[in-house]
């Protein structure tokens, strides 16, 4: 195999990326402030979900659950939140939705119950939850207090060109998750889970300890993404979340993480939704019938699989 057809195998997803950004950029009309605004407002949100999701699959298991907790825990928040009760409210939702991780963890761990089976329960469960507590109804109207979460700037440079709240958060979130699982042992033991269990639990690691605390992370991480929305939203719904689930996996996977597990990583994430994200733009700039896109989407999702099937094949063959 040549250089350059290496080359063009290991840098696949950014090839990808550069080339989705370009056809967004071409077509845009403030091409800078379209990406700037992309990567802002909607990679932000997205990445602290799939934050979770890319943990979940790196221990071999997935997490469906995410976009009912994202709504459930929001709701129950913002039912304090709206009166005043800003702080109580956001503490509460966040346990909400550790806890709701925490049983998923211990369905799979100690009643082991297959990830698909125990967090597609679970997002059926909390999601009909979430329509009888509300029955149709939103909650609006929060105090600037809570809507400055994600309304609020760090830095800005003009109206619509700003360092988000929301970006700082996701990006501490980021960084910690980097480092805990690059640099501790705990990071080593969740991808040795993922790539043998069994042989992991021989060793004397508490395997059943790590999958309880990466799903509670997960629904922890759901829980700040339904916050972050709700607040820049005004709002708080019952039907926040709906593709959260399937869209976070569909960034993992593009990212490079190995539906497997024990393969890929958070950075790797960053890359896939930024493809998820920049593709949905440039789509909507393109004009493309949202009744394409989810297609596209598919084609995408194939596509980044076929590359990294690819990519770990030239790496065996290079190790031989």
């Amino acid at each position: 195999m040549s250089k350059v057809s290496g080359f063009i195998l290991k840098q696949s997803k950014i090839i990808l990326l550069v080339v989705i950004v370009v056809v967004a950029s071409i077509f845009a009309n403030n091409p800078i402030e379209n990406i700037f605004t992309v990567i802002m407002s909607q990679a932000t949100f997205m990445l602290i979900y799939c934050l979770g999701m890319t943990l979940a699959i790196l221990t071999g298991g997935l997490d469906l659950s995410v976009g009912s907790v994202a709504a459930f825990s929001s709701y129950i928040g913002a039912t304090l939140i709206i009166e005043g009760y800003v702080v109580p409210g956001i503490i509460v939702a966040l346990a909400i939705g550790a806890g709701i991780g925490a049983i998923n963890g211990l369905l799979i761990s100690k009643v082991k119950l297959s990830p698909f089976i125990a967090t597609y329960g679970m997002d059926w469960l909390v999601r009909g939850l979430v329509l009888f507590i509300l029955a149709g109804k939103k909650i609006f109207g929060f105090s600037p207090a809570f809507t400055s979460i994600s309304k609020g700037a760090v830095v800005e440079f003009t109206s619509t060109m700003k360092i988000s709240n929301p970006f700082v958060i996701a990006l501490v979130i980021f960084l910690v998750l980097l480092f805990l699982m690059r640099k501790t042992t705990f990071g080593r033991n969740v991808y040795c889970v993922g790539l043998n269990a069994s042989a992991t639990r021989i060793t004397g690691v508490n395997t059943d300890r790590i999958i309880t605390i990466i799903y509670t992370i997960s629904g922890l991480l759901a829980a700040i993404a339904g916050l972050l929305y709700a607040a820049v939203l005004d709002c708080a719904e019952p039907n926040m979340g709906t593709h959260y689930g399937l869209m976070a996996i569909a960034a993992t996977l593009v990212g490079g993480t190995a539906i497997t597990g024990g393969k890929g990583g958070v950075g790797n994430t960053i890359i896939g939704v930024l493809i998820m994200v920049f593709l949905t733009n440039a789509l909507a700039v393109l004009g493309v019938s949202h009744l394409w896109q989810e297609a596209v989407f598919g084609l995408v999702i194939i596509f980044a699989a076929l590359m990294e099937k690819a990519r770990q094949k030239q790496i065996a063959l290079l190790q031989m």
